[in-house]
């Protein structure tokens, strides 16, 4: 947030705005230009890529995790920004003489979207070409072989693929066997939660990011408070009180923050209540499921996902319920039968949790009922938002 923008909040030039200003502020799935708190491990990262700078491949590198601790969003701002500085050679300027060295192209592909050969190649043949990549019409072959010809006629390439060894998303070792297939001139840089020691992937260089600590995180979600909701909507020691419960998880936090600032805006208040930062607490789950993972997913499945945590308690009593009630949805073209498998299918990966509905008559098999695992206020106003744009 620069400097004429906090005086005009002085100013009270927000006063009526509400409780959001600018939702994405504090959305857990945004990522600032300039990421706060994480400047150490900025610096272990441009240690790694340092060759680079002088005209040398960088080695292949490791960046590992929990989650919630800045892996993405530091990573994809600085090849943002080191691609601004790829390309051309640039003149560096010795005590001896002036050397030319030509920077790498810096590409960043999530792997979420691009969990397949062909779509990691389609990518980052985007990213490095001058031409529109066609979606059809094309094999992964000629994919591959046009990739390795900008390649060979360009600079070397970074290519950083995030959110690798997830169930959806292929492995770190996949990842650097699809890049090295096409050219030796490609270097993998793969962002993952596992150490190292649990990857099938001896990288050349690693770096570890940590939880972050309390005083940081309460830095970051001030920050993005003061950018994102009306001033004096939420007070430091609710953001402290919420910064302590997320236990250095950024994600959590801020989706607890949306949450709760989601729940006083329907409300008609202009500030978060205490009320409102428990049940923002309340709607984030332990273990939570990242909201960018669920996103990720096809249209078809976000809808069903929709339609899911919009039912009423009454039709979430069991599996069969919810099952009937979402199919009977006129915005639903999908069989019961469907609906059930599908909804099964992201149990077993991982986003809904099976729960068994206790019975009082003791008879039959006792029904279960499906539970999100990850933050369903939010993810219903993101999914609205994104409706309606």
């Amino acid at each position: 947030m620069n400097i004429d923008d906090r005086i005009e909040r002085r100013l009270g030039y927000d006063t009526g705005a509400g409780v959001f200003v600018d939702f994405d502020a504090v959305s857990p799935v945004f990522h600032l230009e300039a990421p706060i708190g994480r400047g150490p491990a900025l610096e272990r990262l441009l240690d790694a890529f340092s060759p680079a700078f002088s005209g040398a491949l960088p080695p292949s590198t490791y960046v590992h995790g929990p989650k919630g601790s800045g892996k993405s969003a530091v990573v994809s701002a600085l090849f943002a920004r080191l691609t601004t500085h790829s390309g051309p050679p640039q003149a560096i300027q010795t005590s001896t003489r002036a050397v030319e060295p030509t920077l790498p192209g810096f590409v960043y592909v999530d792997a979420r979207r691009a969990s397949t050969r062909f779509r990691l190649y389609h990518d980052t043949l985007a990213a490095v070409g001058d031409e529109t990549v066609p979606d059809h019409g094309i094999g992964t072959d000629d994919l591959a072989e046009s990739l390795r010809d900008a390649v060979r006629k360009g600079p070397d390439v970074v290519v950083a693929v995030d959110h690798t060894n997830e169930p959806e998303t292929p492995s770190a070792s996949t990842v650097v066997e699809w890049l090295t297939d096409v050219s030796g001139h490609i270097v993998p840089v793969c962002l993952g939660r596992e150490p190292p020691e649990e990857i099938e992937w001896d990288p050349d260089e690693s770096v570890a990011f940590s939880r972050y600590r309390r005083h940081v995180l309460v830095e970051l979600l001030t920050s993005r408070c003061s950018t994102g909701l009306g001033r004096d909507a939420l007070s430091h020691d609710q953001v402290r009180e919420i910064g302590e419960w997320a236990s250095g998880d950024a994600h959590d936090a801020l989706a607890a923050i949306a949450g709760a600032a989601i729940r006083a805006e329907r409300a008609g208040v202009s500030t978060v209540r205490a009320a409102d930062v428990d049940a923002g607490i309340e709607e984030v789950p332990k273990p939570c499921v990242t909201l960018g993972r669920v996103l990720s997913l096809s249209e078809s499945r976000r809808r069903l996902l929709y339609e899911l945590v919009t039912l009423p308690e009454s039709d979430r009593s069991s599996v069969s319920a919810a099952t009937e009630t979402i199919a009977s949805r006129r915005r639903v073209d999908l069989s019961a039968s469907t609906v059930r498998r599908v909804l099964y299918e992201l149990a077993d990966a991982g986003l809904l949790d099976r729960v068994t509905v206790q019975r009082s008559d003791g008879k039959g098999r006792p029904p279960s009922r499906l539970v999100p695992r990850f933050p369903t206020l939010v993810y219903r106003e993101l999914f609205d938002r994104s409706a309606r744009a």
